[in-house]
């Protein structure tokens, strides 16, 4: 199993209090928001121009609501497109980004992107 750990400070979610991440080769994530609600989106068009460029995160456009799988420790396990301050939401693979969308500015967003190998 192969892993990779990010750690999303203020800095690095735009002023609308939104980050995307690019999730193609992975198996699934897991995101915990921290200081905020988050809820979340994805896509597959990376906004590329055929010819120009290959798209990114950065570019990425046409986001629909993601549901992935909320476990916040306390109550059962639900497939929820929300996830308050703390808790853990898992996301199999559903589209080539995610973009995590917060109520407010959030302290950080702690993301664990997984490779079963």
């Amino acid at each position: 199993m192969l892993a990779q750990y990010l750690e999303l400070l203020p800095s690095d979610f735009n002023e609308n209090n939104q980050a995307v991440i690019d999730v193609s080769n992975y198996d699934y994530c897991l995101v915990q928001p921290i200081g905020a609600t988050a809820t979340f989106e994805t896509t597959l068009d990376s906004g590329a121009i055929q010819g120009v460029s290959d798209g990114s995160a950065i570019s990425a456009t046409n986001f629909t609501t993601a549901l992935g799988l909320a476990n916040d420790q306390s109550t059962s396990t639900s497939l929820s497109s929300s996830v308050s301050n703390l808790k853990i939401i898992k996301f199999n693979v559903v589209g080539r980004y995610i973009r995590i969308n917060f109520d407010a500015t959030p302290t950080k967003a702690l993301v664990m992107l997984t490779k079963i190998s």
